[in-house]
């Protein structure tokens, strides 16, 4: 899940939004990214049910093709510690408000209608018209343009319908931060002399 582990400024997203969610389902990021592992986290509620179901038959029939993998569970423990305890979670809280402040500045531009997000996952919204937040017509591709001329200069982003998704990564920089805006104009500029 993108906005776990530390990507909006807390160990999970529902603290940031301040709700209590019946289950958190969690994968590539236990590890990373480099080994699969999922992990399913259930509130009391639905733990109770599942306990009181498996009482009933005696088990908990559920697969264990690779459950509690030696590697991955390795792989995942010191992750987990790394963005906890070795100041990455810090980091984001830090450099939010100077992420947040830079992508304000990029939503100035006459075809960004919006942007969004919190911690360090954000989207911009690419718009024909500013006034109206008319989309560009779909045949034209602008999400995937951009990301496909932020990719030349060197960024990756990623293209979802119109908006284009940031979501840096925890140990950037201040300066790589104000690079990665540079080459984010520089892609747009691209895109929007081409289509506007």
């Amino acid at each position: 899940m993108i906005c776990g582990f530390g990507r909006t400024g807390n160990t999970w997203g529902c603290e940031t939004f301040g709700f209590l969610p019946d289950a958190i389902i969690s994968s590539k990021n236990l590890t990373a990214g480099f080994f699969p592992m999922g992990a399913v986290i259930l509130g009391p509620e639905l733990a109770e049910r599942l306990q009181r179901a498996s009482e009933a038959i005696e088990e908990f029939p559920h697969g264990f093709t690779a459950s509690g993998h030696p590697v991955g569970c390795a792989i995942a423990l010191k992750a987990i510690d790394v963005v906890m305890n070795e100041g990455l979670s810090d980091n984001v809280k830090r450099l939010t408000p100077r992420f947040q402040a830079g992508l304000a500045e990029i939503a100035k531009r006459p075809n960004i209608g919006e942007w969004r997000g919190v911690g360090f996952m954000a989207a911009l919204e690419a718009v024909a018209d500013k006034a109206t937040k008319r989309p560009f017509d779909s045949k034209l591709s602008v999400s995937e343009r951009i990301a496909n001329a932020s990719t030349d200069e060197g960024l990756i982003c990623r293209p979802l319908g119109q908006s284009i998704v940031l979501a840096p990564p925890f140990i950037l920089t201040e300066a790589q931060m104000d690079e990665m805006f540079a080459k984010l104009n520089r892609a747009l500029d691209r895109v929007f002399a081409e289509v506007a």
